[in-house]
């Protein structure tokens, strides 16, 4: 299953399935993967088609962005529907190691501004 899309430094994981625990598992891996062969300095799982992130999907994107950070990437998660922060909000999830942004559009420029990816001419 090929989930990333890539571009100077950058990969973005448009997640277009709901996840469940296998489908999250092979995100996990993808993910690592495409880290370690393209020297991914940074990257952004989009997860605006996603309706449900229950307490082991976050546990495992958690787990994936501390991976990452450990590799020498940061992670960015966008697009996650009001519904989807509120019921994770009344759960008490927590997604550590992962910056948020509204859209594709505001997590490039944290990216942007954390590591310098994705920037015109660099």
């Amino acid at each position: 299953m090929k989930y990333c899309e890539r571009n100077s430094g950058l990969s973005t994981v448009p997640v277009q399935i709901e996840l469940d625990d296998s489908t999250v598992g092979a995100l996990q891996n993808q993910i690592l993967s495409e880290i370690q062969s393209e020297s991914i300095d940074g990257i952004i799982i989009d997860v605006s088609m996603v309706d449900v992130i229950d307490s082991y999907i976050s546990y495992v994107l958690s787990e994936t962005a501390r991976m990452a950070r450990l590799m020498g990437c940061h992670t960015v998660m966008c697009g996650i529907k009001p519904s989807v922060a509120l019921t994770m909000a009344q759960m008490g999830l927590r997604l550590t190691g992962i910056h948020y942004a509204q859209d594709l559009d505001h997590a490039i420029k944290i990216l942007e501004r954390i590591v310098g990816v994705g920037k015109q001419g660099a």
